[in-house]
């Protein structure tokens, strides 16, 4: 094998590992939702593949050039293809959501910013970013409202109508709950059709629990968005209410119904996660000690949980818990620079990742229930089953329904994790009790 055999199969190796990687999450809801377009891309690559054996030249180029087109189309795949058609939008003449209200904590960067401005510039929605830093969050207030100005001036927004839509910026400091309700009061008087609960961060293990004497990472992430959507409901009951989870979550299940006992057994003793991660352990101890490796996966499944919960107490809302992928944002400092692994293609760019949360918050109530591939359901009802879950293209999934994860014979199935939801809710609302309703 020459040099440049070794050298086209060493970089083919390393970004199909990157690639594999960063975009692992993506392939649950490819492979169980589009199995025909997978299978129809892969076929088409070992076809070609093979033709390779039939050349006498240049094979090792040709099956590195096989190789990149393959993984180039399954970017194109989950990326583009097979994400699900936005409604219609102001550069199409009209928007049913135009003047609209929806109210995004960590909107001044990121998934967040992004997903205000579009809403602002392309759907004409008022968008309420929440923030912890004043300078921070008035800065991007101002470049959504400069881009409406510059759309209603050159004509960019596609056509004759104004985009009357403005960013309003309110601080936020998901850690602090006296924070939270300050913003609820800003807010009042104020009518809110969605709320987007966004913001978010990779904790590093070890932080130590917060005022409240609570994992840090849950109160901000759950706990303070579970405070916030309870204050919003109460004026507005038909609130539309967008959670921000993971594909992560399934994490908190693999390992315990995936894994042959064998294996399991032998490492058990590094898994820092109960399975189900909120668990009855979790909820009387758990969430009382320092983050650890598991606080964010912890996270994520309460955002489910609470989506899934939401109509089943609030009957006239809806709510549904996103799964973005791996977008390359400023969450951490190696998703940055110019070989970012966005940049390279591994994770999705936050034009594309935003596309989940724009069809969770503009998606009818009807659309909403209709799981990938279905045209109608007509039994179905939020304040019967509740909640739903989003997947990176932009389909709805019942959560905790993937069976072959969450396998009800390992008592990690849907009814386990559908009980565990109940509880946290009691909990969360024990806490809240207890840490701001008891102190006012």
């Amino acid at each position: 094998m020459g040099f440049t055999s070794i050298l086209l199969n060493t970089t083919g190796t390393i970004y199909t590992l990157g690639f594999l990687f960063f975009r692992i999450g993506e392939f649950q809801p490819l492979i169980t939702n589009y199995p025909r377009e997978l299978q129809s891309l892969l076929i088409t690559a070992v076809l070609l593949q093979r033709g390779a054996a039939f050349t006498s030249n240049n094979n090792a180029y040709f099956r590195w050039i096989v190789h990149l087109s393959t993984l180039l189309g399954m970017m194109y795949l989950m990326d583009y293809y097979l994400v699900e058609p936005l409604p219609p939008s102001l550069a199409n003449g009209t928007s049913s959501h135009a003047g609209k209200t929806v109210v995004i904590t960590g909107g001044n960067s990121g998934m967040g910013f992004e997903t205000a401005r579009q809403l602002a510039v392309t759907y004409g929605m008022n968008v309420v970013l929440g923030c912890r830093s004043k300078v921070k969050c008035d800065h991007a207030a101002q470049l959504i409202n400069d881009e409406i100005i510059r759309s209603n001036n050159d004509g960019s927004g596609g056509n004759e109508y104004s985009n009357e839509a403005k960013a309003i910026p309110h601080i936020i400091d998901l850690a602090d709950f006296t924070s939270v309700s300050s913003f609820v009061d800003n807010l009042k008087g104020l009518h809110i059709d969605a709320l987007y609960n966004n913001a978010g961060y990779a904790p590093d293990p070890n932080q130590p629990v917060d005022q409240y004497g609570l994992d840090p990472s849950f109160t901000s992430m759950h706990l303070s968005h579970f405070y916030l959507t309870e204050e919003l409901l109460k004026q507005n009951p038909r609130l539309r209410v967008v959670n921000t989870s993971s594909e992560t979550h399934h994490i908190c299940a693999i390992p315990f119904t995936l894994l042959p006992n064998w294996v399991l057994d032998r490492i058990l003793p590094l898994i820092t996660h109960n399975p189900g991660c909120v668990d009855e352990d979790y909820l009387r101890d758990g969430m009382y000690t320092p983050t650890d490796s598991a606080s964010y996966i912890t996270a994520k499944i309460a955002n489910v949980m609470h989506a899934v919960e939401i109509p089943l107490h609030h009957p006239e809302a809806t709510a549904v818990a996103i799964d973005l992928g791996w977008v390359g944002t400023s969450i951490q400092s190696f998703m940055e620079g110019l070989l970012s692994p966005t940049n390279l293609g591994w994770m999705r760019s936050v034009k594309v990742g935003v596309l989940p949360a724009l069809h969770a918050i503009l998606s009818s109530d009807e659309a909403l229930l209709l799981t990938s591939g279905e045209t109608s359901n007509n039994n179905r009802r939020w304040n019967k089953e509740g909640g739903v879950v989003m997947n990176v293209f932009g389909g709805t999934e019942e959560a905790f329904a993937i069976r072959w994860i969450w396998k009800e014979e390992a008592g990690l199935g849907r009814s386990r994790m559908l009980e565990l939801s109940r509880s946290l809710w009691k909990t969360s609302e024990g806490l809240i009790e207890k840490h701001v309703n008891a102190s006012q």
